[in-house]
């Protein structure tokens, strides 16, 4: 890894960390949504400060090139996240349902109510 792609994989990496750490402070996104990046943007970091571990791992598992290993590692993360949030959105999706379906009752024993006492 040339030294000034290891500058942009640091910066980039700070910048991942600084940029999560704001969004909490914002309360735009939740510690525990939060610490998967945490990790990742670490992670990064570790792997731009010690390109020696990428190298290691990827000869370990293989790969034609570090290169190869990261982008394959990039995707998997990738494919980690989609599934994770996929799992919150049907759970929310499910969550959504019971309410609307407790809401529909009260509201159709408020009207049952109402009607009964207008006799």
């Amino acid at each position: 890894m040339s030294f000034s792609l290891q500058i942009v994989f640091i910066i980039a990496s700070l910048w991942t960390f600084w940029f999560i750490i704001r969004q909490i402070q914002k309360k735009n996104l939740n510690i525990e949504d939060s610490i998967v990046w945490i990790l990742w943007s670490v992670l990064l970091l570790l792997f731009s400060i010690f390109p020696q571990i990428p190298i290691f791992i990827s000869r370990l598992l293989g790969f034609k090139s570090m290169s190869n290993f990261i982008f394959s590692m990039f995707i998997f993360f990738l494919y980690l996240m989609l599934f994770a949030q996929s799992i919150k959105i049907s759970e929310m999706k499910e969550k959504n349902k019971d309410l609307v379906q407790k809401l529909s009752i009260k509201e159709y024993e408020d009207y049952l109510r109402n009607k009964k006492d207008e006799k």
